[in-house]
């Protein structure tokens, strides 16, 4: 393996989460939000499950957009 190529899998490895997605796709946020809205009505294993600070940041601002749509 050249040393390029494991520079390059090195970055790759820094930049994914554990579902191999990059942070901030939309992928990634379509896959967490999957996620949360299993482990919020129960169907979704939550041991070990370290949820990202930027998922939670975009749920309450989806949360605040949509509650400000409603009172227009």
């Amino acid at each position: 393996m050249s040393k390029l190529h494991r520079r390059l899998k090195k970055l790759e490895a820094l930049i994914t989460d554990e579902a191999g997605l990059v942070s901030g796709s939309q992928k990634w946020m379509d896959y967490w939000t999957e996620r949360v809205d299993k482990i919020l009505a129960g169907d979704d294993e939550v041991k070990g499950c370290q949820i990202p600070l930027e998922v939670w940041d975009a749920i309450m601002q989806r949360a605040d957009s949509e509650r400000s749509d409603g009172c227009r």
